[in-house]
């Protein structure tokens, strides 16, 4: 086993925001190799800490603006505001952070959600589309025992589609933008949130 310095720990629990134990069990799992060991930190604490950045606190972050230029040489024609919250200085300024609120402008630019996360779809909305889906199934002569596993199909769908958090990241649809956003949560420790955004278009 290498022999673990305490300046390596305490730059590895800097690094990572871990706890002395894990950071010196890392250190020795990976042989004294300090990327390893920080690999190792983020693997098995990551959905803890994750877990305790979602009860805090993100009042820190910045409002970026993206502009979508399809055409090179002519003027944008939408336009996007978002708020990416967090809870330190040190990780809005972070360069991950940033490409974050960059991709997320992209997002919603290109997939014009309605709303930030499910919880804000107002219950008008949700009812209206639950009804329409049930009218839906009952006009195609659906079996009754099958109508709410429809509707419930077609809610799912409709937050996929309108909902920002739900919907596939447009750059790799293997992941949900939420996703996107819990990664990061696990790689800096601290709570990351959409708080808002606005889109504008030309015309719309």
């Amino acid at each position: 086993m290498a022999d673990i310095a305490p300046a390596d720990v305490k730059r590895l629990r800097e690094a990572t925001g871990a706890g002395m134990m894990d950071c010196k069990n890392a250190l020795a799992d990976a042989e004294g190799d300090f990327d390893r060991a920080a690999e190792l930190v983020r693997e098995r604490t990551g959905a803890k800490m994750a877990d305790r950045a979602s009860e805090r606190t993100a009042s820190e972050g910045l409002v970026h603006a993206y502009l979508h230029t399809p055409t090179p040489g002519l003027p944008p024609k939408v336009g996007v505001l978002v708020e990416l919250s967090c809870e330190t200085d040190f990780v809005a300024k972070n360069e991950q952070f940033q490409q974050l609120a960059q991709d997320l402008g992209m997002q919603i630019a290109a997939m014009h959600p309605a709303v930030v996360r499910e919880s804000d779809v107002d219950e008008a909305t949700l009812e209206a589309e639950r009804r329409v889906a049930e009218h839906q199934a009952r006009e195609e002569g659906k079996p009754e025992h099958v109508i709410d596993k429809i509707v419930d199909g077609k809610v799912k769908a409709f937050y996929k589609e309108r909902v920002l958090l739900n919907q596939p990241f447009v750059r790799d649809d293997s992941r949900t933008v939420g996703e996107l956003v819990q990664e990061l949560q696990r790689t800096t420790g601290e709570k990351v949130e959409v708080a808002r955004f606005a889109r504008f278009e030309v015309g719309a």
